[in-house]
């Protein structure tokens, strides 16, 4: 059981004002001021329509970027792309070079392939892009740090254009131009994924080229809305402009692809939202990445031919239940290596030739589980390699910055990071991550929480209201799903486990209103129920559509005997 932490009080009068303006329930408006928004804010947060993006010129050094590939356009120079294997890294690339191709010009897409190039830009393909005949070099979703690469590039006597979101380190790149969140950008659009970056680089060259008509850059924002939510930025202002839009785009159904990957997934629907692209597509994109070569889903977002994409869809498909399997195996492989007691504030497996596409997910089923910063690393001969998440007080961006003494290679950000050292190392790196922990970290109080955002009865859950929490999406980081409380409810039907995995109760409260209860994962936990028990429930408002006919329900996230029961 996680704990709860309930909302403050909320002023009866500021709901029924903010109610009435926005003509939204008053449950509905108590949670947009508990999430902090009011008047103007609440307004444009719960209908977005008609607000403008922020202009790329925000951004520093995008009219920079913008003229440069305009420039290269024009003289019809041969372009080279550079991204990564993830699903930002992979939208970013397809959308330059959808960009350039429609624009008639010549471009080549290089993606490193995990296993044998690691992250990021490398010397060897550097020296390779040079040799294409190429003109002008773009990385998306990487570069900030390729401080070498990217002298040897201009030495070879290419232009650099850099676009990233990721930590500058002390000194920038010397690029002909560069576009970068952390470093330069003003806070309003540091949130950017990479694919959001790269959008403001095309924006600017289509500024540029002259272009006035705004369906010619629309088009890709359906590319941008997926590379935004698998990457997990926070889902605020920008992000959540462009992710809408995008989504939009994307339900229009103008992608071959995208569509055809829906249908593999055995999701085709006319409306998707952006668990759908959380939880559906985005694993099977980053699946062939994971394995092996993330050209494939590059293919996949670019192909016009129906039976091309259906092909790629379904290999997807396959790829990702793949990386299931290795998941499993690995996990359980690296829970036998967790202690049964006393368990330490860092938890840091390793094993031989764990696949390096899946030591980051495994890292974080075990943060999720024990609640602990979690390193999982793949042993090859004497070098360790792999991910690590982490938990709200461990930034592992700065922990590691520490360490780095320890560490052959490393980078990322607060919660995820990539670590790359000898085995002679381990030991010290597991005590220095240990000393980090005891001076950052408060386990006591350090146990999973949910965020409650309102405390409804079981009348205030109605369709008006689940159509209302839907302006609520896009879902993601910082915005997540309304969490609700129900308090004192009763089991009014004998729990039962449906799917092996999921527990199925009906409760009702002293007026027999009754209500659906789904809990994804929750099934080892039905021993803990009986009929007639009265419980408090937390978890998201819902309607589950089955056979044409439609029911309310509470997807619930955890529960526990009510109080004085």
């Amino acid at each position: 059981m996680k704990k709860w932490i309930y909302p403050a009080a909320c002023d009866p009068e500021k709901i029924a004002n903010l109610a009435r303006q926005l003509e939204i329930l008053p449950l509905t408006a108590e949670i947009l001021l508990q999430r902090g928004l009011e008047g103007e804010a609440a307004r444009i947060f719960y209908n977005p329509s008609g607000v403008r993006l922020t202009h790329f010129q925000e951004l520093p050094g995008t009219e920079a970027a913008g003229a440069l590939l305009a420039g290269a356009l024009r003289q019809g120079d041969r372009i080279a792309v550079f991204g990564d294997y993830d699903v930002d890294g992979v939208t970013a690339s397809a959308l330059i070079l959808e960009f350039i191709q429609l624009r008639g010009g010549r471009a080549d897409v290089y993606l490193p392939k995990r296993e044998e190039d690691g992250y990021g830009l490398n010397r060897k393909v550097v020296e390779k892009i040079a040799a294409s005949g190429a003109k002008l070099l773009i990385t998306v979703d990487c570069g900030i740090t390729a401080l070498s690469e990217i002298t040897l590039a201009k030495a070879q006597g290419l232009r650099v254009l850099v676009s990233d979101h990721h930590e500058p380190g002390p000194e920038l790149p010397a690029a002909d131009a560069l576009v970068n969140t952390k470093a330069t950008g003003p806070e309003e659009l540091a949130i950017l994924a990479g694919v959001g970056v790269a959008f403001q680089v095309v924006r600017a060259a289509a500024d540029a080229l002259g272009e006035k008509d705004p369906e010619q850059l629309r088009r890709h924002l359906d590319l941008v809305a997926l590379g935004t939510v698998a990457d997990v930025v926070p889902m605020l202002r920008e992000n959540r402009f462009l992710t809408r839009s995008g989504m939009a785009v994307l339900n229009r159904g103008g992608r071959v692809g995208l569509r055809a990957l829906l249908r593999a997934t055995g999701l085709d629907k006319t409306s998707v939202n952006s668990l759908d692209l959380a939880f559906r597509l985005a694993p099977r994109l980053n699946a062939a990445g994971r394995l092996g070569d993330a050209r494939q889903s590059l293919d996949l977002l670019l192909t016009q031919d129906a039976q091309e994409a259906d092909r790629l869809a379904q290999y997807l498909n396959q790829q990702n239940s793949l990386r299931q399997n290795l998941e499993k195996t690995v996990l359980a492989e690296a829970e036998t290596q967790v202690p049964d007691r006393e368990l330490p504030p860092v938890l840091v497996v390793c094993g031989p030739g764990w696949p390096l596409g899946v030591v980051g997910l495994v890292a974080s089923r075990l943060m999720e589980k024990y609640y602990r910063p979690c390193f999982v690393l793949s042993r090859e001969n004497d070098l360790l390699r792999g991910s690590a998440r982490s938990v709200a007080g461990f930034p592992l961006h700065l922990v590691l910055e520490t360490l780095s003494p320890l560490l052959q290679k490393w980078g990322g950000h607060e919660m995820a990071a990539g670590v790359t050292l000898g085995t002679d190392q381990l030991d010290a790196f597991r005590a220095g991550l240990i000393a980090q922990a005891g001076q950052r970290l408060d386990f006591a109080s350090q146990i999973p929480s949910l965020t409650i955002d309102a405390e409804p009865s079981l009348a205030g859950i109605t369709r008006r209201f689940i159509r209302e929490l839907q302006h609520f999406e896009p879902h993601g980081h910082r915005n997540d799903r309304p969490m609700l409380a129900l308090s004192g409810v009763r089991i009014c039907q004998p729990p039962r486990v449906v799917g092996e995995r999921h527990l199925k109760l009906k409760v009702a409260d002293e007026q027999d209103r009754f209500l659906d209860i789904i809990g994804f994962g929750l099934g080892k936990r039905a021993h803990e129920l009986s009929l007639h028990n009265l419980i408090d429930i937390v978890g998201h408002a819902s309607e589950n559509v089955w056979n044409n006919s439609s029911t309310l329900q509470i997807e619930m996230k955890d529960f526990k005997p009510a109080a004085g029961a």
